[in-house]
């Protein structure tokens, strides 16, 4: 797309005002390709202001069919749903240390695209972040969704998702089934990070997933992100954290976004597989004590239940697919050389098995 497509005129007047005729610069930015609803993502800066252009529009086909956007507001993907989150004004309003950017303008084009344009985040992002910097996030976050479970009325709209978490599951990605055969489990790899293949293991936290789901249902309601993910977080500022990408926002449980960052935090290489079980505890205390700073009085068990229950429900197909490239032989695993990837994902591998663990035993605990 051209600079002139991506900012019309209108559009650069109702953001800068007169400062919208001074010389213009554009500059694409990195997306993820498979997101079909983000048509392109730009910087638009005028003199020394500048602001972050997000374009949506709905995509049926092409791209992964694990990411594909739909036409209702009901979908996991419905492609509007952040330009109605940022509308609504939800967005504007977020509590304790939480933030969204700001946002300018949410633009309904003729071509039946929507842009929104966004505030140009310039805080440190999450790949930079020390541990203590994860465990404020959480707190941030906890303290945001603390309020809905705390007596603060919850959010309404028919845009909004809910049970995300049970549609997601069902795209092709987590369809993936355990490798049974021994002989598979020694091909090279696999047999250095698996002596003895976790199999049984892995194949019980799948058929437990309605199980972790059940718990999830089961817990307080708040709104969630549920994309919580270090390419998404920033400092925001005065001791506040910025979310971007509410693509996904919704209805969902306490304790599902802290439990998926865990997880993706090291799955895409943003902290080492060593740290693994530091961050763990430093994004359930955060979150915990976040929750408390807004008046809730549940227990720390009841966030480690429902963390370890979200990744063992989410992250169950990590395992047969580091599985499945190791058999197959690929070169690359999620975009790195595959021993490399491996190294990462095999240890995530065994955390996920023991919030599996973890959840079952939580849950029994809970329900005696």
């Amino acid at each position: 797309m051209t600079p002139a497509a991506t900012v019309p005129a209108d559009e650069l007047k109702a953001v800068f005002g007169d400062a919208g005729d001074g010389p213009l610069t554009v500059e694409p930015l990195p997306h993820a390709a498979v997101a079909s609803a983000t048509a392109g993502l730009w910087r638009v800066g005028i003199a020394d202001r500048s602001a972050v252009v997000k374009l949506l529009a709905h995509a049926s086909a092409g791209g992964s069919p694990n990411w594909r956007s739909g036409e209702e507001e009901s979908h996991w993907y419905y492609w509007r749903r952040e330009a109605e989150a940022y509308r609504s004004g939800l967005l504007a309003g977020l509590g304790g240390g939480l933030r969204a950017p700001r946002c300018d303008l949410v633009a309904d084009r003729g071509d039946g695209s929507v842009a929104l344009w966004l505030e140009d985040l310039r805080g440190d992002p999450a790949a930079s972040w020390s541990l203590d910097r994860y465990h404020r996030a959480a707190r941030h976050l906890g303290q945001a969704q603390g309020e809905f479970v705390a007596g603060r009325p919850p959010p309404d709209g028919p845009w909004l998702s809910r049970r995300w978490l049970r549609s997601y599951l069902d795209q092709p990605l987590h369809r993936l089934t355990v490798p049974t055969d021994p002989e598979l489990w020694r091909r090279p790899l696999l047999a250095d990070w698996f002596p003895a293949p976790p199999t049984a293991a892995l194949q019980a936290m799948r058929a437990d997933r309605a199980r972790f789901l059940g718990v999830l249902d089961r817990m307080p309601t708040t709104l969630c992100h549920l994309d919580f993910h270090p390419a998404n977080l920033f400092d925001g500022g005065h001791d506040t954290t910025a979310a971007i990408d509410w693509s996904f926002a919704g209805i969902g449980a306490v304790g599902e976004d802290a439990g998926n960052l865990v997880p993706d935090a090291v799955l895409d290489f943003h902290v080492g597989p060593e740290d693994l079980g530091a961050l763990y505890e430093a994004v359930a205390g955060g979150y915990a004590a976040g929750l408390r700073d807004a008046g809730w009085s549940g227990s720390d068990a009841t966030v480690r239940l429902a963390m370890s229950a979200t990744m063992a429900a989410k992250y169950a197909w990590i395992g047969p697919a580091l599985a499945q490239g190791a058999i197959e032989g690929r070169e690359l695993l999620n975009g790195r050389p595959i021993d490399e990837a491996v190294s990462w994902w095999a240890p995530t591998v065994g955390f996920l098995l023991d919030r599996a663990r973890e959840a079952r035993e939580l849950e029994a605990q809970a329900q005696g």
